[in-house]
């Protein structure tokens, strides 16, 4: 018999999407209760974060770690 997995992994065996939070930038997402130290390895979606551009951010459990896009997918 192989291993149970929990109830949380039928999402994404069913193939449902999974939504990242969306926040206009850093100070949005801090004053909505999300800080990277009190949720880390969390991952946001910032519409305004490195120089007015997107990016998406990752908690060290410090401070938010931005990675902006590069280029468009083809």
């Amino acid at each position: 018999m192989g291993k149970l997995q929990p109830r949380s992994f039928e999402r994404f065996r069913s193939g449902e999407q999974i939504q990242i939070p969306v926040y206009t930038n850093v100070a949005a997402a801090a004053a909505a209760g999300i800080t990277a130290a009190k949720f880390p390895r969390r991952m946001i979606y910032l519409t305004t974060g490195l120089s007015g551009g997107p990016c998406v951010a990752f908690s060290d459990g410090t401070v938010w770690k931005a990675i902006p896009f590069a280029a468009n997918a083809s």
